[in-house]
């Protein structure tokens, strides 16, 4: 599966004469060749437009279970989110981001429901593009919530195993390749704080402080509401990633409605034009706007909000 030059032959086959550059190469972990490998049977063509009717039933899902607001209004955000550059990037690419979009709605709402064990198991399926996710599940822990973090290792180690036996040492070998090889590609990091401070090392430091910053943010904020606390997990996913592509900041669409849904004061909330346009215009403007209104908004997600007196402290779950 993650031989480079098995994936190029395949690839002259079905474009012959195209390039094979870095981004035509297959770097999702096995789950995600399992899901599609059925779409096989129906040709490239087709299988594209199966895949892509398949993301966008699995975005209007998630903005069903996890949408803020009632009525009309409601459908605002879902309309925003269908119009919104990043998720019509993601769209068009085929990417298996409004999947995990998904997953991570679904883990939420499961966590409401008093089911961590299983909101966990189905954070686990994230896999699909753990880098949109990595943080979660640790914010979670560290905010107490380690039931859902248990039901994560659980699904994840269980996938990781599978993937162990299906590809073999020598396909994880391949895959550490591909995996090292894309880390030194431009484009993989370009909106990254790595655009900002180079490849190099403190680029690495910079990103390495993002997660220690998320995770005592986490534990600030361990009484907050379980919606605070996963969109805490996203945002500190995006700010310290490593690996991040202009179709990646999609999965915000996940934490602006958990965002809303905590409840922020209306001028944070005004805060969310900011990030998307800046993501909206990512292109023209460069990757620095929105790299500074992810960390504004990360900023404001890791200070833990002021209590009023008649306002219930929520206990860890």
């Amino acid at each position: 599966m993650y031989s480079l030059d098995l994936q190029h032959q395949l690839f002259s086959q079905l474009r012959p004469g195209a390039r094979f550059g870095d981004g035509e190469r297959f770097l999702s972990p096995p789950p995600v060749a399992w899901l599609i490998a059925p779409l096989t049977l129906v040709g490239p063509a087709a299988a594209f437009f199966v895949w892509l009717s398949l993301s966008v039933a699995a975005l209007v899902v998630a903005w069903w279970l996890g949408a803020p607001g009632t009525g009309r209004a409601r459908y605002l955000w879902l309309l925003g989110a269908i119009g919104w550059y990043p998720v019509l990037y993601s769209l068009s690419l085929g990417q298996p981001a409004m999947l995990v979009l998904l997953v991570v709605i679904a883990c939420w709402r499961l966590a409401e429901a008093d089911r961590p064990y299983l909101a966990g198991v189905v954070l686990g399926l994230s896999v699909l593009k753990p880098q949109l996710t990595i943080a979660v599940p640790f914010v979670l822990l560290v905010s107490g919530r380690w039931r859902v973090t248990a039901g994560w290792a659980a699904m994840s180690g269980v996938l990781a195993l599978a993937s162990l036996l299906v590809v073999g040492m020598q396909g994880v070998s391949d895959y550490r390749s591909l995996l090292a090889e894309a880390q030194s590609v431009v484009n993989n990091r370009f909106f990254t704080w790595a655009y900002v401070v180079g490849p190099g090392p403190v680029s690495y430091a910079i990103q390495v402080v993002a997660i220690v910053l998320g995770l005592v943010a986490a534990y600030a904020n361990r009484h907050a509401s379980l919606a605070r606390l996963i969109a805490l997990g996203l945002l500190t996913s995006a700010v310290s990633a490593t690996y991040w592509h202009l179709q990646d900041f999609a999965i915000l669409v996940g934490a602006a409605w958990l965002f809303i849904r905590d409840e922020p004061p209306p001028w944070q909330q005004a805060w969310l034009v900011v990030v998307a346009l800046t993501a909206e215009l990512a292109w023209p403007l460069g990757p620095l706007p929105v790299l500074v209104a992810l960390a504004v908004w990360f900023a404001m997600l890791a200070i833990p909000r002021r209590r009023t007196t008649d306002e219930p402290r929520l206990a860890a779950a």
